[in-house]
Parts: C-alpha cells; sequence; structure tokens
C-alpha cells in the first residue's frame, strides 16, 4: 500500500536527521553557499529519493549505493516478556552501498 510505504519512508528520513543537519553543515562550508540553500539542496535529494521508492522501489545513485523497498511476510513473533504476537507483512527499505 503506497500510503504505508510513504509513512515508512518518512520515518526513514526522520531517523536521519542526527546527521542531516552536519550533511547541510558542510556542503555550506564546503560550497560557500547559506545554510539555508545548503539544507534545500539536501532536503530535494532526500525527497528525490522518496519519491523514487514509491514509484519504482529502487534509486540507484551510482557509485554510492541502492536503495530498494523489500516485502517481509507476515510471522508470528515473541516479546521477551514470552507473549506470541502476529506481526503484519510489511515493506522495509534496504540499503546496498555501491562500488568505491
Amino acid at each position: 500500500d503506497t500510503a504505508d510505504l510513504a509513512a515508512l519512508i518518512s520515518a526513514w528520513v526522520e531517523a536521519t536527521k542526527m546527521i542531516k543537519d552536519d550533511l547541510i553543515q558542510e556542503i555550506a562550508e564546503k560550497h560557500d553557499l547559506s545554510r539555508y540553500l545548503s539544507a534545500q539542496i539536501v532536503q530535494t535529494l532526500l525527497d528525490k529519493i522518496v519519491d523514487g521508492l514509491i514509484k519504482d522501489s529502487r534509486v540507484e545513485l551510482r557509485r554510492f549505493g541502492i536503495f530498494k523497498t523489500k516485502s517481509q511476510a507476515a510471522r508470528v513473533i515473541t516479546l521477551p516478556s514470552g507473549k506470541k504476537i502476529k506481526r503484519p507483512a510489511q515493506k522495509v527499505i534496504t540499503f546496498t552501498p555501491g562500488a568505491q
């Protein structure tokens, strides 16, 4: 389902915020750009990756890596308390680093 995939990708992007600010700062300094412009560049790149994953389930950035979505089947998982619950099928994002 596209809405679930969009939510998953959005969560992934949110999780990258810890390094996103560092990346924005480094681009701004290295290329003598304002932090605002640098942030727009980084956000545009992330948005394009998200759009590509939603549309095609695969985004390849040559010499960097490949982002893909992958389906995981429903299964029963055991919680630390010993209780077993059913986990529904879901999609996950995977990343494979490219050749350097």
